[in-house]
C-alpha cells in the first residue's frame, strides 16, 4: 500500500489547530476539535461527540478551516456505536483508497463503495459491491457478498441480492452546509437478514452522502464527503 497523504494523522489533526495563525476563531474550536480528533473508545457510548454538540458559528469556523487546508474530508458515522469522526486519505491499493481517523478507525473504498473496515469491533474484512453508475442509474438489480470473521477466525461469506429504486430530490446537509440532491436506494435481501443502503448524488454522479452496510452488529456507515 503507497501512503499518499505521508503524515495524515497530523495534517488533520494538527493543521486544523495552527493552520490560520492568530485566527481567533480557531482558537474557540480547539475544546472541540481535540475532543474530535481523539480516541473514541471503540464499545463506549460517548454523551456528546464533539460535532453532535457544535453551534452553528462553531461548524463554520471547522468548515473554513477544513477548505483552506484543502484536505480530502469524509465525515463518518454510526448511529450503534454513536461515533462521529472525520477521515483523511491514508493510504492506496489500485482502486481501492482507504481513509484514516486520527484514533485509526479506518474505511476503504473502490469507488465510493465501502469494500472494507478496521477498528470498528465487527469490521468487515472485505466485499463484492457494484459500481458506482450502476447505483446512479437508480434501476436494476444489483449483488453483493460480504467477508467476515467469525469467532473462530474463520471466513464468513454473506450473499445478498439488492434492488435499486429512485427516492427523488432531497436537500442534506453536510457540515453546515446544504446541497440539492438525487437520492437513490438500494435495498438488499439475503438468507439471515436485510438492509438498505442510500446514496446522495449532487452534480451527476458525484457522490455527496451515503449511507452503507458495514456488518450485522454495526449496521450501516454515514459517509459524508465534507472536502472534495
Amino acid at each position: 500500500m503507497r501512503i499518499i497523504c505521508a503524515a495524515a494523522l497530523g495534517v488533520v489533526a494538527a493543521s486544523m489547530l495552527t493552520a490560520c495563525g492568530n485566527d481567533t476563531t480557531v482558537g474557540e474550536l480547539k475544546a472541540p476539535l481535540k475532543v474530535l480528533f481523539g480516541a473514541v473508545g471503540l464499545g463506549k457510548k460517548v454523551e456528546k461527540p464533539a460535532l453532535f454538540t457544535m453551534d452553528a458559528n462553531q461548524t463554520a469556523a471547522l468548515r473554513a478551516v477544513l477548505v483552506k487546508n484543502q484536505q480530502p474530508i469524509y465525515e463518518v458515522s454510526n448511529a450503534n456505536l454513536n461515533y462521529i469522526n472525520l477521515m483523511a486519505p491514508y493510504g492506496e491499493n489500485g482502486d481501492v483508497v482507504t481513509w484514516s481517523s486520527t484514533s485509526f478507525e479506518m474505511m476503504s473504498l473502490r469507488h465510493e463503495m465501502v469494500v472494507a473496515t478496521r477498528g470498528f469491533g465487527q469490521d468487515l474484512m472485505s466485499a463484492q459491491t457494484p459500481g458506482l453508475a450502476q447505483i446512479a442509474t437508480g434501476h436494476g438489480s444489483t449483488s453483493r457478498s460480504y467477508y467476515y470473521l467469525n469467532g473462530a477466525d474463520k471466513p464468513v461469506r454473506l450473499d445478498y441480492t439488492c434492488v435499486l429504486a429512485p427516492a427523488g430530490n432531497d436537500s442534506i446537509v453536510v457540515l453546515g452546509k446544504a446541497f440539492s440532491t438525487r437520492k437513490v436506494t438500494e435495498t438488499c435481501t439475503g438468507p439471515a437478514d436485510g438492509f438498505t443502503n442510500s446514496y446522495w448524488f449532487d452534480h451527476g454522479l458525484h457522490l455527496r452522502q451515503s449511507s452503507q452496510r458495514v456488518a450485522p452488529a454495526l449496521g450501516n456507515l454515514l459517509m459524508q464527503r465534507v472536502i472534495d
